[in-house]
């Protein structure tokens, strides 16, 4: 039986994104420096999901940059390339440090917060998803790709998972995760090799997390896996084309948190159904939940600050709702309207 599993407190992201709220400026500057790399790449042509050709026509422009709806798998496509110069500079450049930031932490503490709040829940579900499956967990191997700081890792280390390994292109993230969990199990890989890694892979599982989306080649990467018959089942996380991005289009002022950056396309759906079927691959259990009414609540917040609006207004607004984010978005998640999703996928 299909899981299908809606919602997530907010708390903890509130709690770890405020610099969102604090430092808009300053994600702003860092936003428009990416933006202008990515503005200089070729145009994209194809799309970067089914890989069929794009319409000539812009859906909307954002930030400087035209987008398009894919018109046969309704994947949202960013107008350019995702080159090897834009790729380098945006997570290899001083050995990923730079990139690394947006998921720096101050201490161990603060690590085993984040580990704890944020990634234990999604190790979780891949656990409970592959027992529904009748699969033996423990008795399986794990190959994380794009590992960053070893969170999801050190996660499934934490539930009892040992069979575990996790890669990662930055240098400085893998040091740092390793100290972080107190093990060698993330090593560092050439940005060029990625779609490689689980192409001689001897794991059960792969998982993306977070990572399809950044990935150069996304396709190429799932023909690989489909070619090693040894993998039986991808664990993705990926963005998606949700409530947050209308947000983005009307507003210049707020850091734009899902559509920006490396996120230069955003799944659907529909769109993760068709990349599904394509490669072989049945969904088996899915996790809808997201950040969109924060995302509302942060940019409305931002607006009131830059419209000299009192701290007293501020806080009135902050205290009427915040007790509604996480209602007022599980209504967006059971539509499968939510700005993320977790998705288990099985070999058919």
């Amino acid at each position: 039986m299909k899981i299908e599993q809606y919602g997530k407190s907010s708390i903890s992201v509130i709690k770890q994104k405020k610099s969102f709220f604090n430092d808009n400026d300053k994600h702003i500057e860092a936003q428009r420096k990416i933006s202008n790399i990515y503005k200089q790449q070729p145009i994209r042509l194809c799309c970067k999901n089914c890989d069929k050709p794009l319409k000539k026509e812009n859906d909307f422009i954002k930030d400087g940059i035209e987008y398009k709806v894919c018109d046969i798998c309704t994947h949202l496509n960013g107008a350019y390339e995702d080159t090897n110069e834009f790729c380098n500079a945006i997570y290899t450049g001083d050995e990923g440090k730079d990139y690394a930031q947006n998921y720096k932490v101050s201490d161990i503490e603060d690590f085993n917060y984040r580990l704890s709040s944020i990634y234990i829940p999604k190790a979780e579900f891949l656990y409970t998803s592959l027992v529904n499956d009748n699969a033996a967990p423990h008795k399986m191997k794990y190959l994380d790709v794009g590992a960053g700081s070893g969170y999801f890792v050190g996660a499934l280390n934490k539930i009892g998972l040992k069979n575990i390994s996790g890669t990662e292109v930055s240098r400085y993230q893998v040091d740092f995760g390793n100290t972080m969990i107190g093990s060698d199990h993330l090593s560092v890989h050439e940005i060029n090799d990625t779609n490689n890694l689980p192409k001689e892979s001897d794991v059960d599982v792969v998982s993306l997390i977070g990572v399809l989306e950044h990935l150069q080649d996304p396709r190429g990467a799932m023909e690989y896996i489909k070619k090693n018959n040894r993998i039986k089942y991808i664990y993705i996380s990926v963005p998606l084309f949700s409530l947050s991005v209308f947000l983005e289009m009307i507003s210049n002022d707020a850091f734009h948190r899902q559509l920006s950056g490396g996120h230069t396309h955003l799944y659907t759906k529909k769109s993760l159904e068709y990349l599904a079927d394509e490669f072989g691959f049945d969904i088996i259990s899915e996790w809808w939940f997201g950040a969109d009414i924060i995302d509302l609540y942060r940019q409305i917040f931002i607006d009131m600050k830059k419209s000299q609006c009192s701290k007293k207004i501020r806080n009135l607004f902050q205290d009427m709702i915040t007790p509604l984010i996480d209602s007022m978005q599980f209504e967006l998640d059971k539509k499968y309207a939510s700005s993320e999703v977790h998705v288990l996928l099985k070999r058919k």
